[in-house]
């Protein structure tokens, strides 16, 4: 397992973009899906650099894997809000799934409603339950005396988040009929608030290997650009991604410095590819950004007494994500 777990939106964005703008088949749909997701990643290693903005190097092939699969199932109930045609397919879609990697165990649930078919509301709920092996953490809490992240219990303290998103979304193909007339447009906003139960308002934690983490309510932009073609890579475009805190004051006394609202940006060209009628490979080159600092820093925590001076630009991953559906 890598530093930080693959982000789920970002493997849930390719299967839901996937999803949305595929074409109907023969035959009447069924209402009931089960699919399982496995996404893996490799990273290279990018020594930080001090200073302001600026993009840093690859200094080493490797920096380690990261692996996660979901097995989710989802019931679609027809509401039809009109004869209109943009009304008559509206939908609402429940699914509950589990998510599982070497350190987490995370059931999932989620409601989603379309009324139109260029607009889509969600929310949904997770409790994960978090545990360490060797430097490889699921679950710590940072010792604020020592600097060092320390293990927590599994069962004592359980990870949960509550959120909401607005995806728009548009295929040109709707206008323009014909196999190459495809431009998908896809964005969408969401809004969560994750925490550890049992730590205090102000603690600062480690959840599936990814450190300074707060509670509090966050956000993420993502948008896609891509072009849809008949063929086995059907998809091809780009992918932007914008996610932070609201509020800084979540660190405490380490907002001035470390700015709690540092907003984290990736860019990322993507494919997907079609095998068949169940099978999808979606393939992402992640370029992203992360703080710059006034001095180094040997482990992650000691960032936080840091200065943020700017933004680093990085090489960070090569990811797959491949979903197979089996109903």
């Amino acid at each position: 397992m890598k530093r930080k777990t693959i982000p789920a939106v970002i493997t849930l964005m390719m299967i839901f973009a996937a999803s949305v703008f595929a074409e109907s088949g023969d035959g009447e749909e069924s209402p009931f899906t089960l699919k399982l997701q496995t996404d893996f990643a490799y990273y290279t290693h990018t020594d930080r650099q001090t200073g302001g903005t600026h993009f840093a190097p690859i200094t080493g092939p490797y920096e380690g894997p990261d692996l996660r699969t979901i097995l989710d199932a989802s019931y679609k109930f027809n509401t039809p809000l009109g004869e209109n045609f943009l009304l008559k397919d509206a939908n609402v879609v429940l699914t509950g799934g589990i998510e599982l990697t070497p350190i987490t165990l995370r059931p999932k649930v989620s409601v989603e409603f379309t009324p139109v078919p260029f607009l889509v509301f969600k929310a949904g709920a997770s409790v994960g339950l978090g545990w360490n092996i060797g430097d490889v953490k699921g679950l710590c809490e940072l010792d604020e005396i020592t600097f060092d992240y320390e293990n927590l219990s599994t069962f004592s303290h359980p990870y949960y988040d509550l959120w909401a998103s607005a995806t728009f979304q548009f295929d040109t193909g709707a206008l323009i009929p014909g196999d190459w007339t495809h431009v998908v447009m896809l964005a969408s906003y969401t809004t969560t608030y994750s925490a550890i139960a049992g730590l205090d308002s102000d603690a600062i934690y480690i959840w599936q290997n990814s450190k300074n983490k707060v509670r509090g309510l966050s956000y993420e932009f993502q948008g896609i650009l891509a072009y849809q073609m008949p063929l086995v890579l059907y998809r091809a475009g780009l992918m932007y991604k914008m996610n932070g805190y609201y509020d800084g004051s979540n660190y405490g006394i380490y907002d001035d410095n470390f700015d709690g609202t540092f907003a984290e940006i990736s860019i990322s060209p993507l494919a997907q590819l079609k095998f068949g009628e169940k099978d999808e490979l979606a393939v992402l080159v992640d370029f992203s950004s992360r703080r710059s600092f006034d001095a180094e820093i040997s482990k992650e925590s000691e960032s936080l007494l840091r200065n943020t001076l700017g933004r680093e630009w990085f090489f960070k991953r090569l990811a797959l994500s491949w979903t197979h559906r089996f109903i």
